[in-house]
């Protein structure tokens, strides 16, 4: 990282960041170009080990690169505001805070891991819903990826008070 300073290494403070993100960005390799997608996601804390998941399609793009290739970077910020410069275009700046990760996706298979994770993203993303009543069908036909960092970065811009 670049601007040191800017640096988030408090743990309780990239788990807030974390939380308070609602779409991450995952990119994926491709054959010219890299792909990449934004989704919501749920998450899961070991320590310092992170895990994401997300859902979609079965078959899809996203789905078919990942199964040929499962090495992933995500991209999450939030806290976004325009820092103002006065009348000195030079002092204009952007706040954020922000992570960078990279890692191994997997395509669950396992009905009740799915139904897991499921839970997990949906106690991130909608807050008051239980997956209880949700038929196994609809859970073994939805596509659950997990998604582990092996690695991950925060920083932020913090507008000065």
């Amino acid at each position: 990282m670049r601007r040191k300073e800017r640096a988030i290494e408090d743990l309780k403070e990239i788990k807030k960041l974390v939380a308070d993100c609602q779409v991450v960005r995952v990119a994926v390799n491709d054959a010219e170009y890299p792909y990449i997608v934004p989704v919501n996601f749920g998450y899961e804390w070991q320590g310092e080990d992170l895990s994401l998941y997300i859902h979609g399609a079965r078959q899809g793009k996203k789905v078919s690169l990942i199964q040929q290739n499962n090495k992933v970077a995500v991209e999450m910020d939030t806290d976004h505001e325009l820092i103002s410069g006065g009348s000195r275009p030079d002092k204009y700046s952007y706040g954020y805070r922000s992570l960078i990760g990279y890692g191994e996706a997997v395509v669950l298979t396992d009905l009740e891991e799915k139904r897991q994770a499921l839970q997990v993203l949906l106690d991130h993303t909608v807050k008051e819903t239980n997956l209880d009543s949700m038929p196994d069908r609809m859970v073994a036909g939805t596509a659950i990826i997990k998604i582990k960092l092996l690695t991950y970065t925060a920083k932020q811009n913090k507008p000065m008070v």
